[in-house]
């Protein structure tokens, strides 16, 4: 049994959704967090998995009355920035030298706890710190959950009122990049869009861009309907029986790409921020006594595994081989009688807040 699609256009509306962001190069970024550390608004999230593992953030040199400790601040010409920098991602040659005067001044700040004491001298803890980063994304879900309007968001950043907060935390319980946090009398988190981060990053990995998006999802989409399942502001649309994909509002649209985060198979760009979240585990199960044998289900695993399929007819009922599933949800949304329960579990490590944790299709 085939599936009928309609031809209308995948984006609801021919326009695009824009905003200014602060954006990250992957490829150039050495996760020093020398940013996290400038920014005024807390709105970069800097963890690290190994505790006390020196990041070359800088901070200790900058700090030293002495100069016992090099800088590697410098001005070297942009072709040969990201090498240098890349070549000391060991940290084999900072130490803290003789003419240092104990004023331990790098003890106490340094943000990473790297520099210990040893037999009365200090000395850098040095590795891998296994860290990650990610900023605020300028989704604005903070603003439009907060219930007394402390937040919002004007020229293109987030303004604070501190008089209106009430501090009830909602605006951190939605925050995809858990940024935001309630701090003594207000909350904090969310990018004032200031620049520091971009002057202060010693390998030009951030930049201040225009990102925008048309509502185009690509031909690797499976029809899981995991994006319209997640989407925080109803702007995506999706009815398996009749359309080739889901359609995008883009006057909806606020860019908070939990959508692309959790789209199983990259349909959807992720144009900044959120990284592609984790599938932790899935489990899935079919109520026969719903169940009417239409083999929906099987055409719609048939595009998710390219051919394959997971879900088969069995004396006229459907049965899933969970050794085929990969957890996308197609079958389940494309389900008539909506017989099938697909509930995914994902990692909250980088991603979080109104990208809920638990995602049930349908």
């Amino acid at each position: 049994m085939t599936t009928p699609v309609d031809s209308a256009p995948q984006a609801i509306s021919a326009a695009k959704v824009a905003k200014r962001k602060i954006v990250r190069d992957m490829s150039l970024c050495i996760l020093c967090g020398r940013c996290a550390n400038v920014c005024p608004a807390s709105a970069i999230k800097f963890t690290r998995e190994a505790k006390g593992v020196c990041t070359h953030c800088n901070l200790c040199a900058e700090i030293c009355p002495v100069k016992a400790i090099d800088s590697f601040e410098w001005k070297p010409e942009p072709e040969v920035t990201v090498p240098h920098y890349a070549k000391l991602k060991s940290y084999k040659d900072r130490v803290i030298k003789f003419n240092c005067v104990m004023c331990m001044e790098c003890y106490e700040r340094c943000p990473s706890k790297a520099i210990y004491l040893d037999n009365g001298h200090l000395f850098i803890k040095k590795g891998d710190a296994k860290a990650s980063i990610i900023n605020c994304s300028l989704c604005t879900l903070c603003v439009t959950s907060c219930p007394t309007n402390a937040l919002r968001f004007e020229l293109g950043k987030v303004v604070l009122n501190p008089d209106f907060c009430v501090l009830c935390g909602e605006c951190s319980r939605v925050c995809p990049p858990a940024t935001m946090r309630l701090k003594d009398r207000y909350p904090e988190g969310a990018c004032v869009m200031c620049g520091r981060c971009v002057k202060s990053c010693p390998v030009k990995a951030l930049s201040i861009k225009q990102v925008s998006w048309d509502g185009a999802i690509n031909d690797s989409c499976v029809r899981c309907g995991t994006c319209s399942k997640v989407c925080p502001t109803g702007a995506i649309e999706f009815s398996p029986i009749t359309q080739s994909k889901p359609a995008v509002d883009i006057s909806k649209c606020i860019l908070c790409e939990i959508c692309a985060s959790d789209c199983p198979t990259n349909a959807i760009p992720i144009k900044v921020n959120l990284p592609q979240r984790r599938l932790m585990s899935h489990s899935i199960t079919v109520n026969r006594d719903q169940c009417i044998g239409c083999s929906l289900c099987v055409d719609a695993c048939k595009i998710a595994l390219r051919g394959d399929h997971a879900p088969e007819l069995k004396d006229g009922l459907a049965y899933i081989n969970t050794s085929k599933c990969i957890g996308c949800g197609a079958c389940a949304t494309t389900c008539p009688t909506d017989c099938i329960r697909l509930v995914k579990v994902y990692s909250t490590k980088h991603v979080a807040g109104k990208a809920d944790e638990v995602v049930i299709l349908p």
